[in-house]
């Protein structure tokens, strides 16, 4: 693969916004700078983790709907999509199916969260 990559790139364009750019725009624009700071390191997680989250998320759903999802075969989309109809026709509302939704569903939004807001996700992971 060729480097630097993308998430490589981000995140040097960030560390010059910030160290370079940020100290030289007046106060006026800081919030500005940090909010596309922010993005940027967002790409860069995503660009990095996309892949693994993605095949976490397949590998929940696969385990809650065997029958439906195959990881491999099934996309992201439909994967979720199949997920979203077993939940409104009450596939999961008994208890046992019940809790094993609520503990994926919690590991797909630890692993969102990993990309979107790290320091969100290590606060929230010893209450997942």
């Amino acid at each position: 693969m060729n480097h630097p990559d993308a998430s490589e790139l981000l995140a040097a364009a960030r560390e010059t916004l910030m160290k370079e750019v940020f100290p030289a725009v007046p106060d006026s624009l800081h919030y500005e700078i940090r909010m596309i700071a922010s993005a940027m390191g967002i790409a860069a997680r995503e660009a990095e983790q996309r892949e693994a989250a993605s095949q976490e998320e397949m590998s929940l759903c696969s385990r809650l709907l065997p029958e439906t999802v195959v990881v491999g075969t099934t996309s992201q989309d439909e994967a979720r999509r199949a997920l979203a109809r077993a939940i409104r026709a009450g596939q999961f509302d008994q208890e046992a199916q019940g809790s094993a939704l609520h503990e994926a569903l919690q590991q797909m939004v630890q692993s969102a969260l990993r990309v979107s807001n790290p320091r969100l996700a290590n606060t929230n992971a010893g209450e997942a």
